[in-house]
Protein backbone atom coordinates (compact mmCIF):
# COMPACT_ATOMS: atom_id res chain seq x y z
CA UNK A 1 0.00 0.00 0.00
CA UNK A 2 0.97 3.35 -0.47
CA UNK A 3 2.68 5.56 2.38
CA UNK A 4 0.67 8.99 1.82
CA UNK A 5 0.93 11.82 3.81
CA UNK A 6 -2.47 12.53 4.09
CA UNK A 7 -3.17 8.85 5.11
CA UNK A 8 -5.98 8.94 2.26
CA UNK A 9 -4.61 6.39 -0.31
CA UNK A 10 -8.07 5.91 -1.78
CA UNK A 11 -9.68 9.39 -1.81
CA UNK A 12 -10.81 9.78 -5.30
CA UNK A 13 -10.38 13.66 -4.71
CA UNK A 14 -7.45 15.19 -6.26
CA UNK A 15 -4.88 16.22 -3.92
CA UNK A 16 -3.51 20.60 -4.46
CA UNK A 17 -0.62 21.34 -6.86
CA UNK A 18 2.56 20.24 -4.66
CA UNK A 19 6.31 20.93 -5.31
CA UNK A 20 8.59 18.99 -7.18
CA UNK A 21 11.48 17.11 -5.86
CA UNK A 22 13.23 15.63 -8.43
CA UNK A 23 16.17 17.10 -9.54
CA UNK A 24 15.68 19.68 -12.89
CA UNK A 25 17.95 19.40 -15.48
CA UNK A 26 18.30 22.45 -18.46
CA UNK A 27 17.51 19.92 -21.24
CA UNK A 28 16.76 20.53 -25.13
CA UNK A 29 13.13 19.33 -25.89
CA UNK A 30 13.99 18.47 -29.66
CA UNK A 31 13.34 14.71 -29.78
CA UNK A 32 16.75 13.38 -30.83
CA UNK A 33 18.49 15.90 -28.62
CA UNK A 34 17.09 14.86 -25.78
CA UNK A 35 16.84 10.73 -26.81
CA UNK A 36 21.23 11.87 -27.09
CA UNK A 37 21.20 13.34 -23.27
CA UNK A 38 19.25 10.55 -22.19
CA UNK A 39 20.68 8.03 -23.72
CA UNK A 40 24.30 9.25 -22.34
CA UNK A 41 23.36 9.64 -19.02
CA UNK A 42 21.49 5.57 -18.71
CA UNK A 43 18.09 7.40 -18.03
CA UNK A 44 16.76 5.42 -21.36
CA UNK A 45 16.63 1.33 -22.19
CA UNK A 46 18.08 2.54 -26.15
CA UNK A 47 14.93 3.37 -27.54
CA UNK A 48 13.52 6.79 -27.85
CA UNK A 49 12.43 8.80 -24.57
CA UNK A 50 9.73 11.60 -24.20
CA UNK A 51 11.03 14.65 -22.01
CA UNK A 52 9.64 14.80 -18.65
CA UNK A 53 9.08 18.60 -18.55
CA UNK A 54 6.81 20.10 -15.25
CA UNK A 55 4.19 20.54 -17.44
CA UNK A 56 4.23 16.30 -18.38
CA UNK A 57 4.77 15.27 -15.24
CA UNK A 58 2.19 17.24 -13.28
CA UNK A 59 -0.29 16.11 -15.91
CA UNK A 60 0.35 12.97 -14.92
CA UNK A 61 0.35 13.78 -11.29
CA UNK A 62 -3.10 15.05 -12.29
CA UNK A 63 -4.74 11.72 -12.83
CA UNK A 64 -4.19 10.00 -9.52
CA UNK A 65 -5.44 11.11 -5.96
CA UNK A 66 -1.81 10.98 -4.59
CA UNK A 67 0.72 13.58 -3.52
CA UNK A 68 3.64 14.04 -5.29
CA UNK A 69 5.79 12.76 -2.52
CA UNK A 70 3.74 9.96 -1.40
CA UNK A 71 5.57 7.08 -1.50
CA UNK A 72 4.69 3.43 -3.48
CA UNK A 73 7.25 1.29 -2.61
CA UNK A 74 11.21 1.37 -2.32
CA UNK A 75 12.20 -0.12 -5.53
CA UNK A 76 14.88 -2.82 -6.07
CA UNK A 77 17.59 -3.33 -6.19
CA UNK A 78 18.94 0.06 -4.60
CA UNK A 79 15.98 -0.22 -2.26
CA UNK A 80 15.18 3.74 -3.23
CA UNK A 81 11.76 5.07 -2.53
CA UNK A 82 9.58 5.35 -5.66
CA UNK A 83 7.47 8.27 -5.18
CA UNK A 84 4.57 8.89 -7.26
CA UNK A 85 6.33 12.11 -8.95
CA UNK A 86 9.36 9.49 -9.74
CA UNK A 87 7.68 7.03 -11.57
CA UNK A 88 5.56 10.18 -12.99
CA UNK A 89 9.01 11.37 -15.11
CA UNK A 90 9.36 7.37 -15.81
CA UNK A 91 5.99 7.34 -16.77
CA UNK A 92 6.56 10.72 -19.06
CA UNK A 93 9.98 8.97 -20.62
CA UNK A 94 8.15 5.65 -21.72
CA UNK A 95 5.09 7.65 -23.14
CA UNK A 96 2.62 6.89 -21.23
CA UNK A 97 -0.53 8.51 -21.41
CA UNK A 98 -1.49 10.40 -18.05
CA UNK A 99 -5.14 8.38 -17.83
CA UNK A 100 -2.38 5.18 -17.86
CA UNK A 101 -0.65 6.63 -14.97
CA UNK A 102 -2.72 5.04 -12.20
CA UNK A 103 -1.96 1.34 -13.87
CA UNK A 104 1.44 2.16 -13.71
CA UNK A 105 1.46 2.86 -10.01
CA UNK A 106 -0.83 -0.17 -9.24
CA UNK A 107 1.95 -2.51 -10.97
CA UNK A 108 4.61 -0.86 -9.12
CA UNK A 109 2.71 -1.44 -5.60
CA UNK A 110 2.28 -5.55 -6.84
CA UNK A 111 6.03 -6.19 -7.79
CA UNK A 112 6.63 -4.18 -4.10
CA UNK A 113 4.91 -7.15 -2.75
CA UNK A 114 7.34 -9.41 -0.53
CA UNK A 115 6.20 -12.39 -2.54
CA UNK A 116 6.89 -11.27 -5.83
CA UNK A 117 10.44 -11.29 -4.50
CA UNK A 118 11.30 -8.23 -6.85
CA UNK A 119 14.81 -7.76 -5.47
CA UNK A 120 16.14 -11.54 -6.30
CA UNK A 121 13.87 -10.80 -9.49
CA UNK A 122 16.05 -8.09 -10.62
CA UNK A 123 19.00 -9.49 -9.93
CA UNK A 124 19.26 -13.28 -10.95
CA UNK A 125 21.03 -14.36 -13.74
CA UNK A 126 18.01 -15.79 -15.39
CA UNK A 127 15.70 -13.77 -18.14
CA UNK A 128 12.51 -12.93 -16.04
CA UNK A 129 10.91 -9.93 -15.90
CA UNK A 130 7.40 -8.30 -15.01
CA UNK A 131 4.67 -8.45 -17.02
CA UNK A 132 1.44 -7.36 -16.98
CA UNK A 133 -1.77 -8.21 -17.41
CA UNK A 134 -4.62 -6.16 -17.60
CA UNK A 135 -8.46 -6.57 -16.88
CA UNK A 136 -11.30 -3.98 -16.44
CA UNK A 137 -13.21 -1.33 -18.37
CA UNK A 138 -10.53 0.84 -19.21
CA UNK A 139 -8.66 -1.39 -21.62
CA UNK A 140 -10.04 0.28 -24.95
CA UNK A 141 -9.89 3.40 -23.37
CA UNK A 142 -6.04 3.28 -22.31
CA UNK A 143 -5.32 1.35 -25.68
CA UNK A 144 -4.75 -2.46 -23.75
CA UNK A 145 -4.37 -5.16 -26.20
CA UNK A 146 -6.01 -8.45 -25.54
CA UNK A 147 -6.91 -9.44 -29.38
CA UNK A 148 -4.96 -9.93 -31.97
CA UNK A 149 -0.95 -9.58 -31.36
CA UNK A 150 -1.61 -8.28 -28.15
CA UNK A 151 1.77 -9.55 -27.19
CA UNK A 152 3.62 -7.35 -29.70
CA UNK A 153 2.90 -5.72 -32.79
CA UNK A 154 -0.95 -4.62 -31.99
CA UNK A 155 0.90 -1.12 -31.36
CA UNK A 156 -1.49 -0.08 -28.57
CA UNK A 157 -0.11 2.95 -26.23
CA UNK A 158 -0.89 1.44 -23.33
CA UNK A 159 0.26 -1.42 -24.12
CA UNK A 160 3.31 -0.13 -25.22
CA UNK A 161 4.18 2.17 -22.39
CA UNK A 162 2.92 0.82 -19.18
CA UNK A 163 5.51 -2.11 -19.24
CA UNK A 164 8.13 0.24 -20.07
CA UNK A 165 7.41 2.88 -17.26
CA UNK A 166 7.41 0.09 -14.89
CA UNK A 167 11.05 -0.97 -16.68
CA UNK A 168 12.21 2.58 -16.61
CA UNK A 169 11.46 2.63 -12.76
CA UNK A 170 13.27 -0.07 -12.09
CA UNK A 171 16.00 1.24 -14.02
CA UNK A 172 16.32 4.94 -12.73
CA UNK A 173 14.41 4.39 -9.57
CA UNK A 174 15.73 1.16 -8.28
CA UNK A 175 18.90 0.96 -10.19
CA UNK A 176 18.79 -1.89 -12.38
CA UNK A 177 21.41 -2.03 -14.91
CA UNK A 178 22.38 -5.22 -16.96
CA UNK A 179 26.01 -6.70 -15.71
CA UNK A 180 26.19 -4.65 -12.54
CA UNK A 181 23.47 -5.65 -9.96
CA UNK A 182 21.51 -7.21 -12.98
CA UNK A 183 23.22 -10.93 -13.53
CA UNK A 184 20.37 -11.59 -16.38
CA UNK A 185 22.50 -14.23 -18.82
CA UNK A 186 20.12 -12.76 -21.77
CA UNK A 187 17.69 -10.77 -20.72
CA UNK A 188 14.54 -11.32 -22.71
CA UNK A 189 12.93 -8.45 -25.79
CA UNK A 190 10.50 -7.57 -22.86
CA UNK A 191 12.61 -5.69 -20.96
CA UNK A 192 11.73 -3.18 -22.22
CA UNK A 193 8.25 -3.80 -20.94
CA UNK A 194 5.64 -6.56 -21.77
CA UNK A 195 1.44 -5.46 -21.10
CA UNK A 196 -0.90 -6.67 -22.60
CA UNK A 197 -4.87 -7.08 -21.39
CA UNK A 198 -7.39 -10.28 -20.70
CA UNK A 199 -10.39 -10.40 -23.96
CA UNK A 200 -13.08 -10.89 -20.77
CA UNK A 201 -15.92 -10.09 -23.99
CA UNK A 202 -14.75 -13.67 -25.43
CA UNK A 203 -13.32 -15.75 -22.16
CA UNK A 204 -16.35 -18.31 -21.45
CA UNK A 205 -14.79 -17.95 -17.46
CA UNK A 206 -14.21 -15.51 -15.08
CA UNK A 207 -11.62 -12.97 -15.94
CA UNK A 208 -8.69 -13.28 -13.84
CA UNK A 209 -9.21 -10.35 -11.88
CA UNK A 210 -12.65 -11.55 -11.08
CA UNK A 211 -11.29 -15.20 -10.17
CA UNK A 212 -8.28 -12.70 -8.04
CA UNK A 213 -11.38 -11.27 -5.89
CA UNK A 214 -11.73 -8.26 -7.56
CA UNK A 215 -15.08 -6.55 -8.78
CA UNK A 216 -16.05 -6.04 -12.19
CA UNK A 217 -15.46 -1.69 -12.16
CA UNK A 218 -11.94 -2.28 -11.03
CA UNK A 219 -9.19 -1.78 -13.47
CA UNK A 220 -6.74 -4.24 -12.16
CA UNK A 221 -3.03 -5.46 -12.79
CA UNK A 222 -1.27 -8.49 -12.31
CA UNK A 223 2.18 -8.56 -12.24
CA UNK A 224 3.84 -12.03 -13.12
CA UNK A 225 7.33 -12.92 -13.12
CA UNK A 226 8.11 -14.10 -16.46
CA UNK A 227 10.47 -15.54 -18.44
CA UNK A 228 9.67 -14.32 -21.66
CA UNK A 229 6.58 -16.22 -24.37
CA UNK A 230 7.09 -19.84 -25.18
CA UNK A 231 4.65 -20.48 -27.73
CA UNK A 232 2.39 -23.60 -28.81
CA UNK A 233 1.00 -24.78 -31.80
CA UNK A 234 -1.53 -27.36 -33.27
CA UNK A 235 -3.46 -27.87 -35.90
CA UNK A 236 -4.47 -32.27 -35.32
CA UNK A 237 -6.54 -32.62 -32.31
CA UNK A 238 -9.71 -32.76 -32.83
CA UNK A 239 -10.73 -33.59 -29.17
CA UNK A 240 -10.08 -30.58 -26.65
CA UNK A 241 -8.95 -33.10 -23.72
CA UNK A 242 -6.75 -34.43 -26.32
CA UNK A 243 -5.45 -31.07 -26.58
CA UNK A 244 -5.63 -29.95 -23.21
CA UNK A 245 -3.37 -33.02 -22.32
CA UNK A 246 -0.79 -32.10 -24.72
CA UNK A 247 -0.55 -28.10 -23.15
CA UNK A 248 -0.10 -29.98 -20.04
CA UNK A 249 2.91 -32.13 -21.40
CA UNK A 250 4.47 -28.81 -22.72
CA UNK A 251 4.13 -26.81 -19.70
CA UNK A 252 6.27 -29.07 -17.98
CA UNK A 253 9.14 -29.33 -20.01
CA UNK A 254 12.19 -30.48 -18.40
CA UNK A 255 14.44 -27.93 -17.81
CA UNK A 256 11.62 -25.35 -16.87
CA UNK A 257 12.77 -23.25 -13.54
CA UNK A 258 10.15 -24.49 -11.64
CA UNK A 259 12.13 -28.19 -11.88
CA UNK A 260 15.15 -26.37 -9.86
CA UNK A 261 12.88 -25.63 -6.78
CA UNK A 262 12.97 -27.45 -4.01
CA UNK A 263 9.19 -28.22 -3.59
CA UNK A 264 7.55 -26.47 -6.80
CA UNK A 265 5.22 -25.18 -4.97
CA UNK A 266 5.89 -21.15 -5.46
CA UNK A 267 5.45 -19.68 -8.61
CA UNK A 268 2.34 -19.57 -12.05
CA UNK A 269 2.50 -20.64 -15.60
CA UNK A 270 0.08 -18.44 -17.05
CA UNK A 271 -1.55 -19.89 -20.10
CA UNK A 272 -2.68 -17.55 -22.27
CA UNK A 273 -5.32 -19.15 -24.46
CA UNK A 274 -6.96 -17.97 -27.81
CA UNK A 275 -10.78 -17.35 -27.56
CA UNK A 276 -11.53 -20.52 -30.01
CA UNK A 277 -9.11 -22.64 -27.71
CA UNK A 278 -11.18 -21.29 -24.96
CA UNK A 279 -14.50 -22.34 -26.37
CA UNK A 280 -13.34 -25.24 -27.10
CA UNK A 281 -12.09 -25.95 -23.39
CA UNK A 282 -14.67 -24.44 -22.03
CA UNK A 283 -16.92 -26.97 -23.70
CA UNK A 284 -15.16 -29.91 -22.58
CA UNK A 285 -14.25 -28.76 -18.30
CA UNK A 286 -17.04 -27.41 -16.65
CA UNK A 287 -15.30 -24.40 -14.82
CA UNK A 288 -11.85 -22.92 -14.80
CA UNK A 289 -11.29 -24.45 -12.00
CA UNK A 290 -11.96 -28.02 -13.75
CA UNK A 291 -9.79 -26.99 -16.67
CA UNK A 292 -7.28 -26.36 -14.12
CA UNK A 293 -7.25 -29.92 -12.47
CA UNK A 294 -7.00 -31.39 -15.79
CA UNK A 295 -3.97 -29.30 -16.48
CA UNK A 296 -2.51 -30.44 -13.48
CA UNK A 297 -3.42 -33.98 -13.38
CA UNK A 298 -1.43 -34.10 -16.11
CA UNK A 299 1.63 -31.92 -16.33
CA UNK A 300 4.03 -34.17 -15.28
CA UNK A 301 6.99 -35.72 -16.58
CA UNK A 302 8.46 -39.56 -15.50
CA UNK A 303 11.73 -39.55 -13.64
CA UNK A 304 13.02 -41.75 -16.41
CA UNK A 305 13.10 -38.36 -18.64
CA UNK A 306 16.05 -36.92 -16.65
CA UNK A 307 19.48 -38.28 -16.55
CA UNK A 308 21.04 -40.23 -13.60
CA UNK A 309 22.12 -36.75 -11.76
CA UNK A 310 19.12 -35.25 -12.37
CA UNK A 311 16.87 -38.08 -11.04
CA UNK A 312 19.06 -37.69 -7.69
CA UNK A 313 18.34 -34.16 -7.10
CA UNK A 314 14.71 -34.71 -7.98
CA UNK A 315 14.69 -37.58 -5.40
CA UNK A 316 16.43 -35.48 -2.58
CA UNK A 317 13.82 -33.24 -2.64
CA UNK A 318 11.39 -35.31 -2.83
CA UNK A 319 9.76 -33.88 -6.00
CA UNK A 320 9.17 -37.44 -7.06
CA UNK A 321 5.88 -39.10 -6.50
CA UNK A 322 4.44 -43.07 -6.43
CA UNK A 323 5.30 -44.78 -9.78
CA UNK A 324 7.61 -41.87 -10.74
CA UNK A 325 6.08 -38.85 -11.51
CA UNK A 326 7.60 -35.24 -10.85
CA UNK A 327 4.85 -32.79 -11.39
CA UNK A 328 5.59 -29.38 -12.32
CA UNK A 329 3.58 -27.96 -9.68
CA UNK A 330 2.11 -28.34 -6.37
CA UNK A 331 -1.63 -27.41 -6.67
CA UNK A 332 -3.73 -26.99 -9.81
CA UNK A 333 -3.94 -23.02 -9.09
CA UNK A 334 -0.44 -22.37 -10.42
CA UNK A 335 -1.46 -23.13 -13.79
CA UNK A 336 -3.05 -19.83 -14.82
CA UNK A 337 -5.38 -19.53 -17.50
CA UNK A 338 -6.26 -16.76 -19.53
CA UNK A 339 -7.97 -15.56 -22.74
CA UNK A 340 -6.28 -13.22 -25.00
CA UNK A 341 -5.03 -13.16 -28.73
CA UNK A 342 -6.75 -13.04 -32.25
CA UNK A 343 -9.38 -15.30 -33.52
CA UNK A 344 -6.95 -17.47 -35.90
CA UNK A 345 -7.19 -20.66 -34.01
CA UNK A 346 -4.27 -22.86 -33.49
CA UNK A 347 -2.01 -21.13 -31.04
CA UNK A 348 -1.50 -20.78 -27.16
CA UNK A 349 1.56 -18.88 -25.16
CA UNK A 350 2.83 -19.85 -21.82
CA UNK A 351 4.26 -16.95 -20.18
CA UNK A 352 7.09 -19.61 -17.95
CA UNK A 353 7.41 -19.03 -14.32
CA UNK A 354 10.64 -18.22 -12.83
CA UNK A 355 9.70 -20.11 -9.69
CA UNK A 356 10.68 -17.33 -6.99
CA UNK A 357 7.74 -15.33 -7.54
CA UNK A 358 3.73 -15.18 -6.88
CA UNK A 359 1.27 -13.12 -8.97
CA UNK A 360 0.46 -10.17 -7.32
CA UNK A 361 -2.93 -8.24 -8.41
CA UNK A 362 -3.63 -4.59 -7.59
CA UNK A 363 -6.44 -2.59 -8.22
CA UNK A 364 -5.94 0.73 -9.69
CA UNK A 365 -7.12 4.06 -8.21
CA UNK A 366 -7.87 7.08 -10.26
CA UNK A 367 -8.65 10.62 -9.82
CA UNK A 368 -12.45 11.75 -9.90
CA UNK A 369 -12.69 14.77 -12.13
CA UNK A 370 -14.41 17.60 -10.17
Amino acid sequence: MLRTRTGMSSSPSAPSVDPLAAEVVEADDETLAFYALATGRGWSDGLPVVAPTEERVRAMLASTPYHADDVIAPLPPSGQEATVELAAVNAVLAGCAPEAFPLVIAALEGIAAPAFNAFALTTTTSSVHPALIVNGPSRDRLGIDYGPGCMGGAGGRGSMTLGRAVSLCLRNIGGQRVGVNSKSVFGQPARTGLCFGEWEERSPWPSLAARRGFAPGDDVVTVHGSKGTFPMADINNDDARDLAYLVAKTLAFPLSNLYLTPTGANGQMVLAVNPIWADRFAAAFTSADAFQEYLWEHCWQPITLWPAPNQDVLERNDRVEPGGKVRLVARPDQLVPIVCGGLGSLHAICLPSWGESDLQSVAAVHAVAG
